[in-house]
């Protein structure tokens, strides 16, 4: 981090990638796994790929994120952060445990990247809305 400014540099790779097709995230750690997303979500997803894919694989939250299931939590996090959405409404919303979302924000939190990372895709929705 340059000041307040979060850099999202990513890591040169092969076979590792994360990409949303139709509604479906598809990424790659030491297997392929792959899940179904909302289709609202999954749009949005496409939208923040490059985040999104910089937390998975290259961010210092990386190795947190092994199981699919951290990523769609992480995912669903993201968006209602973005959204302005409580967390409890979306959890509900989508059938997950609050606590799964707060302990992902904690883990963002405690190193040092939440802030940076909600800042950019605020400021990413904020640019879309006003196109």
């Amino acid at each position: 981090m340059a000041g307040d400014q979060l850099i999202i540099e990513r890591r040169r790779r092969r076979k590792r990638k994360l990409e949303v097709v139709d509604s479906k995230v598809v990424f790659r750690k030491r297997v392929e796994h792959s899940f179904e997303l909302p289709p609202e979500i999954a749009e949005w997803v496409k939208k923040n790929i490059d985040v999104i894919d910089w937390l998975v694989f290259d961010s210092p939250i990386a190795s947190s994120l092994r199981h699919p299931h951290s990523v769609r939590t992480l995912i669903f996090l993201l968006y209602a952060r973005t959204h302005d959405i409580p967390i409890a409404q979306i959890a509900k919303k989508l059938g997950i445990a609050h606590e799964q979302l707060y302990r992902l924000e904690r883990l963002l939190a405690s190193k040092g990247i939440k802030d940076g990372v909600y800042a950019i895709l605020k400021s990413r929705l904020g640019q879309e809305k006003s196109s």
